[in-house]
């Protein structure tokens, strides 16, 4: 017997994944969806007698958004919206990354940086702060030429600093500087970047809906949500929380082309 539902009990989102237009590429996918929404709303005019009653009502215009979060910080969404791409640094295009790092002065020591300090010779690492009790920063030193009162000296190659010759030891301070990460072992990055000028492409947008039969919940259906004509809204709020979600959302845009001018159509195959 051919398949003919209508009730479908919804388990879980399996994935979302939108696809170039172009060449059907996967542009981003996502496999950890929760609190997924979709909503079709329209514009409507009213057709009233000459005391203003209304006779009919005429819809139009309209229009559909679905929205959700993903559980996780997701790279690859983020750059979609920003309307650029993921970064994964290689010998031929480093990231500049920044980096932190606190040490404890030891008399007449120097200390060695995790990675090779970049900038302006002689000054890559421009400043050292003491840290107070508190985690503050509190007083300043300069990178020089060599070590002095107040002065500290960069050896970049070496990655070593020397301490200022006023230093005292056991002091805690922290280091601020910049390295290129290139890819190579232990010296990895990734960027996101977000710029005023781009914006999200838009594709075709698929969602996979694992459900089952309402009569008999042990037989399993997957369901396809497709946009044929998706974009995805370039508008975002992050909470950089441990239980912080990251949402997006997607507009359906009609296909101008399309007959139908269809704005998304759900398929549940038999399986």
């Amino acid at each position: 017997m051919a398949l003919d539902i209508n009730n479908f009990v919804i388990e879980r989102i399996m994935r979302g994944t939108m696809l170039s237009s172009a060449d059907k590429s996967i542009l981003w996918s996502l496999n950890q969806i929760e609190n997924p929404s979709l909503s079709v709303t329209s514009e409507s005019r009213d057709a009233v007698d000459a005391m203003g009653t209304p006779i009919m009502t005429f819809e139009q215009g309209k229009q559909a958004e679905f929205s959700a979060e993903n559980s996780l910080l997701d790279l690859g969404l983020l750059a979609a919206q920003s309307g650029t791409k993921k970064k994964v640094a290689s010998t031929t295009a480093k990231i500049k990354s920044p980096a932190f790092e606190e040490f404890t002065w030891t008399s007449g020591t120097d200390i060695t940086l995790s990675r090779t300090p970049v900038g302006a010779s002689g000054a890559e690492v421009p400043f050292i702060y003491v840290l107070n009790g508190d985690g503050t920063t509190g007083k300043k030193y300069t990178a020089g030429a060599n070590a002095a009162s107040d002065v500290f000296k960069v050896t970049a190659g070496t990655k070593a600093i020397t301490p200022p010759t006023n230093a005292v030891a056991g002091e805690r301070v922290l280091v601020v500087y910049e390295y290129e990460a290139d890819g190579t072992s232990d010296n990895g990055a990734v960027s996101v970047e977000n710029t005023a000028k781009n914006f999200p492409t838009a594709g075709r947008f698929i969602m996979e809906v694992l459900g089952a039969d309402v009569c008999n919940i042990s037989v399993k259906y997957k369901a396809y949500l497709i946009f044929p004509q998706a974009k995805l809204l370039s508008d975002y709020n992050l909470d950089f929380t441990t239980d912080g979600k990251h949402p997006f959302t997607i507009k359906a845009m009609q296909n101008y082309c399309d007959h139908e001018k269809r704005l998304f159509e759900l398929i549940v195959p038999e399986v």
